[in-house]
């Protein structure tokens, strides 16, 4: 019988990454923030923590937002950066998954780190 596998006892925290501009596709993305990107997963694990989740956003221009039950086009988020991914990682606590944010390849832009609610 296989054993389902044990969550870590590690807290877990959202890496949000926002940028000016987001590519609409890995190719168009900056060659150095691509081969960043490449070498995080093995960064993060040399701290001691652990990237469970992670993707990019396409522009947001292509998201669809609804607010009171009525949907709209486009991001209701204002200002000049916008989401642009996120990660999901296992850290021993906030100072240190704000280190692995620090390791987070940016173009034009900036990472928030946020504690998940525990489940």
């Amino acid at each position: 019988m296989i054993e389902p596998k044990k969550r870590s006892p590690l807290p877990q925290f959202a890496i949000l990454v926002y940028e000016r501009e987001v590519p609409g596709s890995a190719t168009a993305a900056l060659p150095t923030v691509l081969e960043a990107h490449l070498h995080l997963p093995r960064q993060v694990a040399e701290t001691g923590g652990r990237i469970i989740a992670g993707n990019a956003l396409r522009p947001a221009s292509t998201a669809v937002s609804v607010r009171d039950n009525v949907s709209s086009e486009g991001s209701l988020a204002g200002g000049e950066q916008t989401l642009a991914g996120y990660f999901v990682v296992e850290a021993s606590d906030l100072d240190h998954a704000v280190w692995i944010g620090r390791m987070i390849p940016v173009a034009d832009g900036w990472v928030e780190v946020r504690p998940l609610l525990a489940g």
